[in-house]
């Protein structure tokens, strides 16, 4: 037969124990206790909160990054481009940087492409030396594809500046440009005095020559 007096005596432990447990419970909850325990339970929570929004944010970023890669393999460049910009918009790191750069290329902007290999090599020192071996293979790529133009004035050349794309450019020195179309300008107090339209092409140096004719004196009168 089973001793009822050990029983009895662990039921009334146990309807203790639940009543201490209530009482905490409606002490833990209690308006008083939550406003004593606000500050601490708030920096605690936020912590958390903070963490959880992080991991949610680079799990975000990471499938964002993802479709990017799917986009770059499906020869959608300018697409993957616009995710990859929007990645790094939020949080830049040498991998989404040369990945920048690497539809840049594609899309045939090699200027571009190695400003932004530059600015991700930079990065990667630091941060993901695993990187560079790749950046380092692009850039010397880029260095050979990148085409070259070497503009000559000829004629009147006195006050002449000369503009390539816009830009202001040295004559007789090799400039480093896309490939593609090209504008060339010799300007005389702003005026354009020569001009020439022309394309460029990876691998090859184009030699363009502005020439510039004299300003045609005026007859004076009698």
């Amino acid at each position: 037969m089973i001793n009822a007096a050990p029983t009895s005596a662990l039921r009334r432990r146990s309807r203790r124990r639940a009543a201490a447990l209530g009482l905490v419970c409606w002490a833990l909850l209690s308006p008083s206790w939550l406003r004593a325990q606000d500050g601490v339970a708030t920096r605690a929570q936020d912590g958390v909160a903070t963490r959880a929004h992080d991991d949610v944010a680079t799990r975000a970023l990471r499938l964002q990054f993802a479709r990017g890669l799917t986009l770059e393999i499906a020869g959608r460049w300018a697409d993957a481009l616009d995710r990859f910009e929007a990645i790094a918009r939020r949080r830049p790191t040498a991998n989404v940087t040369f990945h920048i750069g690497l539809c840049h290329e594609r899309l045939g902007r090699l200027r571009k492409a190695e400003r932004t290999y530059q600015d991700a090599r930079a990065a990667a020192r630091t941060t993901t030396p695993a990187v560079l071996a790749e950046i380092d293979a692009r850039l010397q790529d880029l260095e050979g594809r990148m085409p070259k133009i070497v503009l000559n004035v000829a004629g009147a050349t006195e006050g002449v500046t000369v503009l390539l794309d816009g830009e202001e450019a040295q004559p007789s020195r090799a400039i480093r440009v896309d490939p593609g179309p090209h504008v060339a300008v010799a300007l005389r107090h702003g005026i354009p005095v020569a001009a020439s339209a022309f394309s460029s092409h990876e691998r090859r140096t184009r030699f363009v020559t502005l020439t510039v004719h004299p300003v045609p004196s005026r007859a004076s009168g009698p």
